[in-house]
């Protein structure tokens, strides 16, 4: 009985072997990983509109349409090679109850120019309607969403829409309270005023986080 993969005279033996086939998609996968990569190092270094596909072309050493040709857009690379999972990991390793605390001195302690930081991609994104909707689909989706899990859990017998809407309330707070570090109130953030300001804040936001009766 006969290899049925035996290659037919005269046709190319890749039609028949799949390695070939698999490693042409092994290839495709790991130009698009760093593709991403190179994206993901661009726009942390420099603001959304400073940055190019052909200087990402040109950094992975493929072409600008092959780009276009996995991701479509600009805004769609950007959109893809957000990242937020690591902050959210480090939420998933704190008590519940410290949580508001936690967060309130990331919003006040954290880089200016951390890569991570929400507010500098938003003041990166220079006004362009569908990077700060990317945003802010990738933070509520990789972020808020895991710190809505925890509000649920702890929360058994409440409505899941008193859940979200506390969940959306305290990293509105965060998020807030990063910007106003960023533009508005540098002098409250001095080393002797961090952990006065970290302890009412993080109140603040531990309150809505449990539930608690504001007018109590």
């Amino acid at each position: 009985m006969s290899d049925q993969t035996e290659s037919i005279p005269g046709e190319p033996a890749s039609l028949h072997d799949p390695e070939p086939q698999t490693s042409a998609r092994r290839r495709a996968e790991e130009t698009r990983v760093s593709i991403l990569e190179r994206a993901r190092t661009a726009f942390n270094q420099r603001p959304y509109s400073e940055v190019s596909l052909k200087d990402i072309a040109n950094e992975v050493g493929v072409s600008a349409p092959l780009i276009i040709k996995y991701y479509g857009t600009k805004e769609n690379l950007y959109e893809a090679q957000l990242d937020f999972t690591e902050a959210a990991e480090r939420l998933n390793n704190v008590a519940f109850a410290e949580m508001g605390t936690h967060l309130a001195r990331l919003a006040v302690t954290s880089a200016d120019d951390s890569p991570n930081s929400l507010v500098r991609k938003l003041a990166d994104a220079g006004g362009n309607r569908h990077i700060v909707d990317a945003l802010g689909k990738v933070f509520r989706q990789q972020v808020v969403a895991p710190v809505l899990e925890r509000v649920a859990a702890e929360s058994l017998g409440q409505s899941s829409t008193d859940a979200e809407m506390r969940a959306e309330a305290a990293m509105s707070m965060v998020i807030g309270l990063a910007l106003m570090r960023r533009l508005v109130t540098q002098e409250y953030f001095h080393d002797a005023d961090v952990d006065a300001f970290v302890e009412y804040y993080g109140g603040l936001i531990q309150c809505v986080l449990d539930g608690a009766d504001a007018t109590s």
